[in-house]
């Protein structure tokens, strides 16, 4: 007999104000995925179906179902980074389990599998980043705008700086004249900042972290607006997102040009692969 390696899971919970339903819906729906979530999303509603996330040009997160209890739970597997020793890699798991009835439900998330060692440092970490990033998203999705198709302005640019370098660059009065201090903000904190180029930029927070601000815009009809710098596979990824819901398509085409340009002028100077879309 030999004993496993201990492993690491990641937990967190947040509560709606929507049916348990929709919530199901809304992690479970090709259609309901792409208004909060990826802006590519495939769904096979089965046990051993296939699911799959994608941001082009970053990143494509490909799974199988474990686990399909609909209106309950959804349990997936995917492939680590990490060799299994025997020609394959790893399996993590993420699963989410709903609870609630009338008009609010309770999320509780668990991804599982990461093993104690480093191979498995860099991915707990960015997903101990994104997932309460990507609820609150979720959830402003659902308590304000459900069942509206999302309009997606995105910028980023990827380089080969220390990320506190490239946040520091980002958030000055060149970049969006947030100042590097905003990731010290409180959920529920009201914000105003106008950036370099004259947009103004107001809401409430919904998640401050090094490196990371998201927000609930209220001055862009209560869109869902994330900014961060990151380090990932070698480079930091510098990204602003817009998820916005019933505004205008050519304003926001405007200023996701404003952001291309803008990242552009910041880090043109840096060997880079910048890439972003509307959706």
């Amino acid at each position: 007999m030999t004993q496993r390696d201990p492993t690491r899971e990641y937990r967190t919970e947040l509560d709606i104000d929507a049916p348990r339903d929709a919530v199901w819906q809304a992690i479970s729906t090709a259609a309901e995925l792409r208004r909060w979530f990826a802006p590519i999303a495939q769904t096979d509603q089965a046990p051993g179906g296939s699911i799959v996330w994608e941001w082009p040009g970053h990143h494509r997160w490909e799974q199988t179902i474990e686990v399909l209890e609909p209106g309950t739970r959804l349990k997936t597997r995917y492939d680590s980074a990490a060799p299994d020793g025997r020609g394959g890699k790893l399996p993590l798991f993420i699963d989410f389990v709903l609870e609630g009835e009338g008009g609010s439900t309770t999320l509780r998330l668990v991804q599982s599998g990461f093993g104690p060692g480093a191979e498995f440092d860099q991915e707990y970490d960015g997903i101990s980043r994104g997932w309460p990033v990507e609820l609150r998203s979720l959830r402003l999705y659902l308590e304000r705008h459900r069942g509206v198709d999302r309009q997606l302005a995105w910028s980023t640019f990827d380089l080969d700086w220390d990320p506190s370098e490239a946040w520091a660059r980002l958030t000055g009065p060149e970049g969006l004249g947030v100042g590097a201090n905003v990731q010290s903000c409180r959920e529920g904190e009201p914000f105003r900042f106008v950036t370099g180029d004259g947009d103004v930029l107001a809401g409430h927070a919904l998640r401050c972290h090094p490196r990371e601000f998201s927000a609930d815009l209220e001055s862009h009809g209560h869109a869902f607006f994330r900014m961060s710098a990151e380090r990932w596979g070698g480079l930091t990824h510098v990204w602003i997102w817009l998820g916005a819901y019933r505004q205008d398509a050519a304003a926001l085409a405007a200023l996701q040009q404003r952001w291309d340009a803008m990242l552009q002028r910041l880090f043109g100077g840096a060997q880079h692969a910048a890439t972003g879309g509307m959706a």
